[in-house]
């Protein structure tokens, strides 16, 4: 098909792809409104050695991934249930709910915390946060001054929970998306399967490798019918 051709294909069946693309965005605004909010808040730690040595720095960065697993455990999850009180919340199901990630190059943990109660989840990031820090001094005190390292909060501890879920502008970016492919795929087979395939001499030609030698021309029913009026009048003996 010609550039033109697909152009023709586009027009003709523009209310398809409009039609799927509304449906899909609205199907995406339906899921907005029937998923729960979530909300997460994050709190940055900075540990770093008492002196900066290639060596330690390296041994550094290995415990930072073990600090992340512990962080995530369901020990540290059942810490701060008890430090907060929440007897009616499970370890587990709190652990599932606390995230941690390594920034190894610049030498700090961040700790994230997600939930539909944006300020429990505060609550909880800096619970976990201030006994992580805890952690780290009081293992620094078993350890020889040059060795030792230290934890700090950074901003002033967990920030205010914002909202991460449903992310609204994705969805209805991928609803939008996926309905205008959707409907021009949509298009493109509604056109494959109408009934006039064969719609010019050119067609017949590109598709037989035969030369057209003439053509008949497609009757307008109306104009059959006219057609038939007048030889109706022109029988004889009427």
């Amino acid at each position: 098909m010609e550039l033109w051709e697909y152009a023709e294909v586009l027009i003709r069946w523009s209310w398809v792809i409009i039609l799927v693309t509304a449906l899909c965005v609205a199907g995406a605004l339906a899921l907005i409104k029937l998923q729960a909010p979530r909300y997460t808040s994050a709190v940055e730690i900075t540990v770093v050695p008492a002196r900066l040595e290639l060596e330690l720095s390296q041994t550094v960065i290995n415990l930072l991934r073990n600090h992340v697993s512990s962080i995530k455990s369901e020990g540290m999850a059942r810490r701060v249930a008890e430090r907060l009180g929440l007897w009616d919340v499970a370890p587990a199901v709190l652990q599932r709910k606390i995230d941690a990630e390594a920034n190894e190059p610049d030498f700090k943990i961040v700790i994230e915390v997600t939930d539909q109660d944006p300020v429990f989840a505060q609550r909880v990031a800096q619970e976990t946060a201030q006994l992580f820090v805890e952690d780290v001094q009081a293992f620094a005190l078993r350890q020889d001054p040059l060795d030792r390292l230290t934890a700090t909060m950074l901003n002033g501890g967990a920030q205010a929970a914002g909202q991460t879920w449903p992310r609204k502008k994705l969805l209805l970016f991928l609803g939008a998306g996926g309905g205008m492919m959707l409907g021009l795929l949509l298009a493109l087979f509604m056109e494959w399967n109408r009934v006039e395939l064969v719609q010019s001499p050119e067609h017949v030609e590109a598709w037989m490798q035969l030369p057209v030698l003439g053509s008949i021309p497609a009757v307008h029913p109306s104009a059959r019918a006219r057609g038939s009026e007048v030889a109706k009048v022109a029988e004889p003996g009427e």
